[in-house]
C-alpha cells in the first residue's frame, strides 16, 4: 500500500486521500473487512469511520421526476410529497 501515512504521538495518521486508496484496495480485495484490517494493521473502528465518510460523499444524489396525475387539487395543494427524511413538500398550482 503507497500511502503519506505518518506517525505522530505513535498512532498513524494518514490523509483522505490514503483513506480513498485503502477503501478502492479493500474493494478490490474481495476480503472480509475484518481480514483487511488485520493484513493492513489498521484499526476496525477507524476504516467504519472512514468507510461511512468516503461512502457519503461518493454517494449519487437520486432525483425522481414528479408527474401530475390531474389537474385538480387535493386537500387545497396541487402536489404533495414525503422526502426521505420526512420533510413535506406541498405545491400550490
Amino acid at each position: 500500500m503507497q500511502t503519506q501515512a505518518t506517525k505522530v504521538n505513535g498512532r498513524v495518521k494518514r490523509s483522505a486521500t490514503d483513506w480513498q486508496e485503502i477503501m478502492t484496495q479493500y474493494e478490490r480485495s474481495g476480503r472480509s473487512r475484518a481480514a483487511f484490517c488485520r493484513s493492513q494493521s489498521i484499526s476496525p473502528s477507524t476504516f467504519d469511520v472512514w468507510y461511512r465518510k468516503l461512502r457519503s460523499e461518493k454517494a449519487p444524489q437520486e432525483f425522481v421526476e414528479v408527474k401530475p396525475v390531474e389537474e385538480t387539487s387535493i386537500g387545497g395543494w396541487l402536489v404533495e410529497f414525503e422526502l426521505p427524511d420526512g420533510t413535506l413538500a406541498r405545491m400550490r398550482g
